[in-house]
């Protein structure tokens, strides 16, 4: 049995941090700032075509952070490039909260947006070290959840402190909160030796390596191992991109413009969302630990297709709500399933490449179901058509997990031919029991 660095407590603390850190740079960006807009647009001057632009620009920058992420996690170390990108996501944070230059406003919170993609790419290498396979689908589901986190407490600050001490105060704030978060993570990180790439063979436990010492990885070593099944991972992405991305930006229009449903109503079906998203990450991680996270996987994309054609059939009444549900029970844990599944099926060194090339066609489908979604949005008597395409690419995704290798034969494999007793050798993988 492999024995992960430091105890139980400070494993599953840092995996908590690191849901901190999706939080703070999915949460605390745009997702504010989409919050702040009418304020912020009447203070600063700028029109929702320059919001737009700076939306446009930060899911760009989304792209380029997960390819450098890929690149700087094989150069350096996955939990550097964590720390690193909430460090640049704080101070982009003060910096939107400090300027009145529109320019600036946009350079921060586009590369606040990229910073999502950096803090997230690196978490396949840096989990397995910290948690055992029966449990991974469960770490990651939190992780995957580190979104609704963030937008919690952005919810609960925004109305106060706008109120009394004005928007530029919830930029401090959360910033505020996000710099307590890296002292506390970089102290942690620091005792699970999680800023060294060693590692004994032998006990499992990293350990900081000699100056000098530390060995240079290169990408190009990772595309020998290309195969179908990473394509097949690739392609889900996209889809991922494409189909959950535009059924978010599109559900408000969807049942205000063609449904005639008051910000009331859309805002309870969001609110539904977020409450169901805040315990899926955890609890379907979990099934995915126990199930198998590519059945797991189909199971997901099978709720968001019944979410879909629940959304095409009807715009008002319990069926958005319905729809609301199995949407947060499939979106959330997706983003923690498939890095497992990764994780789960290839080495550390390889997942990174792997993910972090499937983040990039996750962005890219995104672009893409923007661009189709904003030009059917114009014509809000076709939506519910839409969502019956966004339905069509659900099947598709769920018909992709089917031909994807089996996680749990794999790991069925590793428990069987690992050594007997501890002079045996190491072996890749092994199930923890922590």
């Amino acid at each position: 049995m492999t024995q992960h660095p430091g105890t139980a407590a400070q494993r599953w603390a840092a995996v908590l941090l690191i849901a901190g850190f999706v939080g703070v740079t999915y949460g605390f960006g745009i997702y504010v700032f989409s919050q702040l807009l009418p304020t912020m647009s009447d203070d600063l001057g700028f029109s929702y075509a320059t919001a737009g632009r700076i939306t446009g620009i930060g899911q760009f920058l989304f792209i380029v952070f997960a390819f450098a992420a890929t690149w700087l996690s094989h150069r350096f170390n996955g939990a550097v490039v964590v720390v690193g990108s909430a460090a640049l996501c704080t101070l982009c944070l003060v910096g939107v909260g400090l300027t009145s230059s529109t320019v600036v406003l946009t350079a921060c919170l586009a590369v606040a947006a990229g910073t999502s993609a950096s803090v997230y790419v690196p978490i396949v290498e840096i989990v397995p070290r910290l948690i055992g396979e029966n449990r991974r689908g469960t770490a990651l589901g939190i992780i995957s959840s580190g979104t609704t986190y963030g937008v919690f407490v952005s919810a609960a600050i925004i109305p106060a402190l706008t109120h009394t001490i004005g928007w530029r105060a919830v930029w401090f704030a959360v910033a505020g909160v996000s710099l307590v978060l890296i002292v506390i993570t970089c102290r942690l990180f620091s005792r699970l030796g999680l800023f060294s790439d060693a590692i004994d063979p032998a006990t499992g436990i990293t350990t900081r390596p000699a100056p000098g010492s530390r060995p240079r990885r290169s990408l190009a070593a990772g595309v020998a191992f290309l195969s179908v099944w990473m394509v097949g991972i690739w392609i889900i992405k996209f889809m991922n991109g494409f189909s959950f991305m535009s059924y978010q930006n599109f559900l408000a229009p969807l049942l205000r413009d063609h449904g005639g449903q008051s910000i009331e109503y859309s805002s309870a079906v969001w609110m539904t969302i977020a409450v169901v998203g805040a315990v899926a990450g955890f609890a379907v991680g979990r099934l995915g630990d126990l199930l198998g996270l590519r059945r797991t996987l189909t199971l997901c994309y099978g709720m968001f297709l019944a979410s879909c054609l629940l959304l095409h059939g009807a715009q008002s009444g319990w069926m958005p709500f319905a729809a609301a549900v199995l949407f947060g029970l499939s979106f959330y844990p997706i983003y923690g399933l498939v890095p497992a599944y990764v994780g789960q099926i290839s080495t550390v060194t390889q997942a990174t490449l792997i993910f972090g090339l499937a983040n990039v066609f996750q962005g890219a489908g995104g672009v893409v179901g923007n661009l189709v979604g904003g030009s059917v949005a114009n014509d809000t008597a076709w939506l519910p058509n839409y969502y019956l395409l966004l339905g069509a690419g659900a099947f598709v995704l769920a018909a992709a997990t089917l031909v994807l290798p089996s996680d749990r034969a794999r790991r069925h494999a590793a428990t069987a031919t690992a050594p007997a007793g501890p002079g045996a050798g190491p072996r890749r993988e092994a199930v923890d029991a922590h």
